[in-house]
C-alpha cells in the first residue's frame, strides 16, 4: 500500500513540476517578446527571429507533452485508485454478506434447538404422567358414579 501512496506522491509531483515548467515557459515568452500572455505589450517591444520563434514553439511544446503526459499519469493514478475503492467494496460487501448468512444459519440452528428441547421436555412430562388408557378411564367414570349416588344417598339421609 506504501508504494502505492508513493507512486500518487510522485505523480501529483510531476503534475506540479509540469505547471512550474508551462509558468517558466510562460515567462520566457514574456521576456523574450516583451508581451505577456493576456495580450501584446506597447513598451519594450523586441525584434523576433525565426529561430527565436523556433525555440519558443519547441519549449512549448516540450512543455505540452509534459504536462500531457502528467495529466495521463494523474488520470491513470485516480482510475486505478477508483477500481481499488471498488475493488474494496465488493470484498466488503460479499463479507458482510457472508456473515450475514453466518447469522442466519446460527439463528435457524437455535431455533431449531429451541424446538427440539420444547419437543423433548413436553415428551418427558408425558412419559412421567401417563394418559389413562381407556379402560382406566371407564373404571375412573364407574367410581365418581358410585361416588355421586353415595352422596345422594348421604343427602337423602341427613
Amino acid at each position: 500500500m506504501e508504494d502505492h501512496e508513493v507512486d500518487e506522491e510522485s505523480v501529483w509531483s510531476n503534475f506540479d513540476k509540469s505547471v512550474a515548467y508551462m509558468k517558466e515557459v510562460a515567462s520566457l515568452y514574456e521576456s523574450a517578446f516583451g508581451c505577456k500572455a493576456d495580450g501584446p505589450s506597447s513598451t519594450n517591444r523586441k525584434t523576433v527571429t525565426k529561430a527565436h520563434l523556433d525555440e519558443a514553439q519547441n519549449q512549448a511544446q516540450q512543455a505540452l507533452e509534459l504536462l500531457a503526459s502528467n495529466l495521463l499519469n494523474a488520470s491513470t493514478t485516480i482510475v486505478n485508485s477508483i477500481e481499488k475503492q471498488e475493488s474494496e467494496a465488493d470484498r466488503l460487501k460479499h463479507k458482510v454478506s457472508a456473515i450475514r448468512q453466518t447469522i442466519r444459519d446460527r439463528q435457524v440452528a437455535l431455533d431449531q434447538e429451541a424446538i427440539s428441547k420444547f419437543y423433548s421436555s413436553h415428551k418427558a412430562n408425558q412419559i412421567r404422567m401417563p394418559m389413562p388408557t381407556s379402560s382406566a378411564r371407564s373404571t375412573s367414570m364407574k367410581q365418581q358414579r358410585t361416588l355421586s349416588s353415595v352422596t345422594i344417598v348421604l343427602a337423602d339421609l341427613t
